[in-house]
């Protein structure tokens, strides 16, 4: 039963939305009514003719159809206003503004607005705004923006955006068309142009920080890394290594990192960075802790067009449970050290500076 009522509203919704918008009433001819109550369209005190009104205060039973609201409205599953919001709605699946909206929205599904949004939209599953935003939009899967945000997007899943300035936070994806003018934070961050930084797994942007560097260490003889970011302000590293496999020290690894780089003069630049890698080696069980952290102040200085030659004093940390065939827990990667221990019979800690050298394009 309760279905059939949730179809047949969802229904009507939709046949009164074709009729509003072929009724549609320039807003400054709408006439102004204090309340309306619906049941569900066309069935409310505005009769069959509810788009050409605007009502201070709306309540909606199942759903109803005005065409503009000045305060507050109220409905079981749905509503339409073919005009403009100025106030709040609340609404058990969704709330559709056929002009703009000022002020906030509660949709229990979704909320959507042909025009700008100022104010916050709430939606348990998405917002959508056709035009611009200034405010905040909170999605539980995503929010979904053909303009501009000024403001922030929260969303679940997904924000999506033209240009953005103030924030985008994302359980995975923040997507702008345009610059972004503060954060984007989610695993992946994708813009035109980004004036702030991108924290996440994957950053890009059209006109982003993207670098290869190839480098010799001492703990893994040949190192390669790609570094990308929305700019080289913040960035991310994705590295790979490993000693020569004839060797009786045998030893791969791969890692991920972070780093900033800034200039040092009009040619030569630094870049702080940070890796961790998970290293391969002898008997190795994924189970096992084998773990080397690395802290690099990398100099780099250019040779010739986007090529550059890096120097690179490195601190090593290793951290290692993983037994080796004589009993030994931990391999001693370096014959230097300035610690080194095992610590409760179990993990060994050991530290040590080094040096890279490599060259970056």
């Amino acid at each position: 039963m309760k279905t059939s009522i949730i179809a047949l509203s969802l229904a009507s919704a939709i046949s009164l939305n074709s009729f509003a918008q072929s009724d549609a009433t320039p807003e400054k001819e709408l006439e102004l009514r204090p309340a309306q109550v619906s049941f569900v369209p066309p069935l409310s005190t505005n009769g069959l003719y509810s788009t050409r009104y605007i009502n201070n205060f709306s309540l909606n039973l199942l759903g109803g159809a005005a065409g503009g609201l000045n305060g507050v409205e109220i409905s079981g599953l749905f509503a339409i206003e073919t005009g403009d919001v100025r106030g709040a709605q609340f609404a058990g699946i969704f709330n559709t503004v056929g002009g703009s909206a000022n002020g906030a929205q509660f949709g229990g599904i979704v909320n959507i607005t042909g025009g700008s949004a100022t104010g916050a939209q709430f939606g348990g599953i998405a917002n959508v705004v056709g035009g611009e935003v200034r405010g905040a939009q909170f999605g539980g899967i995503a929010n979904i923006t053909g303009d501009n945000v000024n403001g922030a997007q929260f969303g679940g899943i997904a924000n999506v955006a033209g240009s953005v300035d103030g924030a985008q936070v994302a359980g995975i994806v923040n997507i702008a068309g345009g610059n972004v003018k503060g954060a984007q934070i989610g695993l992946i961050n994708v813009a035109s142009h980004v004036d702030g930084v991108q924290i996440g797994l994957i950053n890009l942007a059209k006109d982003g920080y993207r670098r290869v560097e190839v480098w010799g260490s001492d703990v893994l003889y040949g190192n390669v890394a790609l570094k990308m970011g929305g700019n080289r302000k913040f960035y991310n590293l994705f590295t790979a290594g490993a000693t020569l496999p004839e060797t009786d020290n045998t030893r791969w690894g791969f890692g991920y990192g972070l780093g900033t780089n800034f200039d040092l003069s009009k040619k030569s630049q630094l870049s702080v960075e940070a890796i961790a890698y998970r290293i391969v080696e002898g008997r190795d069980s994924w189970n096992a802790i084998n773990q080397l952290n690395q802290l690099r102040a990398s100099f780099i200085f250019p040779i010739k067009n986007r090529f550059a030659l890096t120097v690179t004093p490195t601190f090593n940390v290793q951290v290692s449970d993983l037994k080796t065939a004589d009993g030994t827990i931990g391999s001693e990667w370096s014959s230097y050290n300035v610690y080194n221990k095992v610590i409760n019979n179990r993990t060994r800690v050991m530290m040590w500076p080094g040096l890279n050298v490599g060259i970056q394009f």
